[in-house]
């Protein structure tokens, strides 16, 4: 996959380009907060299509944004420490220029790129 925006195909242009309208429509503010508030839930939707109702999947390989202040978008869950390892891996593979963490809760089990002070 192309890092560059203009070329990038597939899910994460798309929530790119959502993410810009949210941005947009959020500047709207005084004349249409309810849509604001519309395409808000509506791209938290879309960024976890997949992922509703999994309580029980307690690990997470998620996808931050570049400031690496907010999560993007969750790539994966799963029940399984060694399942997740694997996602976690492909994502990285697949994605090798974001950056990812593997987490279980608030507890990190892994990050992508590693952070300064823990590589070795």
């Amino acid at each position: 996959m192309s890092q560059d925006p203009e070329d990038e195909g597939g899910q994460l242009h798309t929530l790119g380009l959502l993410e810009q309208l949210r941005a947009q429509s959020g500047e709207l503010w005084g004349r249409s907060s309810k849509l604001h508030f519309r395409v808000d839930e509506l791209l938290r939707q879309l960024a976890n299509p997949n992922l509703h109702d999994i309580a029980n999947m307690s690990y997470r390989i998620e996808l931050w944004e570049r400031h690496a202040e907010h999560i993007r978008w969750t790539v994966a869950a799963s029940g399984s420490i060694v399942l997740a390892r694997a996602a976690f891996d492909a994502a990285i593979k697949e994605w090798p220029h974001e950056r990812f963490t593997l987490r279980q809760g608030i507890m990190t089990i892994r990050e992508y790129p590693q952070a300064l002070g823990k590589r070795g």
